[in-house]
């Protein structure tokens, strides 16, 4: 049986999947994943991609191989194409949401943020991470889709301190977001540049990216598309960052439709 699999974006967790994993889900079985930090079982501890790759490892080892569908957005995305070398015998497909093998732009690729604000929104995230995630969750929606009732409840979901754990044994709710740790996350965002990886990617790829992505440009899937053999590139062109966020009954066919013809 297949598996699919959820990875979320920066200082978020794996509830942003919820919806699509319930539409997508049929008879599948559903692996929503939150990653070091964001509520997940390995800790943040370096700034590279290792402990969220070390996260996805250890959560799909039991796994039969090419049974896995995986679905990742932004940081989610970068941690699926950066672990493909060592695991790509488990996956069967990959579906790319705004997307980029590159948070900040370079010489040779213009399509990231500039490397100077992600700095200091690193030195922010030292300092007030309050006021820097809740700044950073408005950028993943265009002006329109701030009036919509997903990006509503986003935005409210995520606002610091963020989500709480409400289960433990001990009485009262806790902070699930670990913010040092997403710090770190943020930083191995800015130092990572895994374009090298993207030939090794042999497996079908169908990449998801908003026409109006304030986070990473449009320009990073059309050059994802292109280096990616064979990798299908779907522009929801007045979408921002989370398009199955904002456009969900179009993103959930879309997926659909890639896994038919799997």
């Amino acid at each position: 049986m297949r598996t699919l699999l959820f990875i979320h974006g920066w200082a978020t967790d794996n509830f942003v999947w919820e919806g699509a994993a319930k539409a997508l889900g049929g008879d599948k079985n559903i692996l929503n994943l939150s990653l070091p930090g964001h509520g997940g079982r390995e800790k943040w501890d370096e700034p590279t991609l290792s402990p969220a790759i070390k996260e996805l490892s250890s959560r799909l080892s039991a796994l039969e191989d090419n049974s896995i569908i995986g679905v990742g957005w932004s940081l989610g995305a970068e941690v699926l194409v950066a672990s493909f070398g060592s695991l790509k015998k488990k996956f069967g497909g990959l579906v790319l949401v705004g997307a980029t093998p590159c948070f900040v732009e370079k010489e040779d690729f213009p399509w990231g943020q500039s490397r100077v604000l992600v700095k200091r929104m690193i030195l922010d995230m030292k300092k007030d991470p309050a006021s820097t995630v809740n700044r950073f969750y408005g950028l993943n929606f265009t002006g329109t889709e701030l009036n919509t009732v997903g990006a509503g409840r986003f935005i409210e979901r995520y606002g610091y301190p963020g989500p709480l754990d409400c289960t433990t044994a001990v009485p009262g709710c806790f902070p699930v977001f670990k913010y040092d740790e997403i710090t770190t996350a943020l930083e191995a965002l800015y130092l990572t540049d895994i374009r090298g990886a993207l030939s090794l990617i042999d497996t079908p790829t169908l990449i998801v990216h908003g026409g109006k992505d304030g986070v990473t440009p449009a320009g990073a899937g059309r050059y994802l598309a292109d280096k990616i053999n064979g990798a299908e590139l779907k522009v929801f062109k007045e979408a921002g960052h989370a398009p199955f966020v904002t456009e969900p009954q179009r993103f959930n066919e879309a997926v659909k439709d890639f896994m038919e013809r799997l």
